[in-house]
């Protein structure tokens, strides 16, 4: 059995010790890993944090997909260390964006949400995007279709993914919207290239930095900062799907504003 903690993977894990301190992942009835000691803390916490805050004020997602907590460790990331306090998180299975999208947003695991896939698109329970007067931001296409449609973005010259979803979101951030959702994707598809090196991916990462920075500097409320899933190095590009704890492992961090 594949056995997985926020920094390393044991494969396989010898069976005649530790097996108390084991905490299966399982998917449709079928145990695909285990975590040694129970994650403190997981993706769907994202839900139930967003909306105990709501009661407090507005509340700012900052989803920066992608973002697996071995590659936070060793990433530089100035502002977002300084201002979020981040902790390991487990994801759902398969750590793929569509699954652990909709974990985040409705608080559930796939087998309730029922996004197993990319080819799922429509979760089976509300999402925060019921929140009346909720925003949310995405590059050119949505990967779920919730509640309310996003705004979708489209670069101008010049500009790459991520800079039309900041343009897009600064205002919004600035405004009135109760709930705002903010998805940068643009790590996850330079590491599809790349893989997961913290030094090919510095510059995506130290501009992902200063968008966050931005945005909360225009914000006041709560912010949770998050990521869905990871990416492991696999013959010299990325990928991401596995029950490995480069992809089972996000940082998930809050602060207020």
């Amino acid at each position: 059995m594949r056995v997985i903690t926020p920094l390393f993977t044991i494969d396989p894990f010898p069976l005649t010790s530790g097996c108390a301190a084991l905490e299966p992942c399982q998917m449709g009835g079928k145990t695909v890993g285990a975590f040694y000691l129970p994650p403190r803390a997981a993706l769907t916490d994202v839900f139930e944090r967003a909306a105990a805050l709501l009661e407090r004020g507005r509340v700012m997602i900052l989803y920066i997909d992608g973002l697996g907590y071995a590659l936070y460790e060793r990433a530089r990331l100035p502002f977002i260390k300084r201002t979020f306090p981040c902790v390991p998180a487990r994801t759902a299975y398969p750590p793929l964006t569509q699954p652990c999208m909709a974990s985040m947003l409705t608080g559930t695991w796939p087998d309730t949400h029922g996004i197993r896939s990319r080819r799922d698109h429509r979760p089976l329970v509300p999402s925060l995007m019921r929140v009346p007067g909720a925003a949310w931001v995405e590059a050119d296409s949505a990967p779920l279709t919730l509640e309310k449609p996003p705004v979708l973005t489209l670069p101008e010259p010049g500009e790459n993914v991520d800079d039309a979803v900041l343009r897009a979101a600064l205002p919004l951030a600035a405004g009135d919207a109760p709930l705002l959702l903010v998805h940068f994707h643009g790590l996850d598809d330079m590491e599809h290239d790349v893989g997961d090196d913290a030094a090919r991916l510095a510059p995506k990462l130290a501009a992902l930095d200063g968008a966050a920075h931005a945005l909360c500097d225009v914000f006041s409320g709560s912010v949770i900062l998050c990521a869905d899933h990871g990416v492991h190095a696999s013959g010299g590009h990325g990928s991401h799907g596995e029950f490995d704890h480069r992809d089972m492992f996000v940082p998930l961090g809050e602060a207020t504003l």
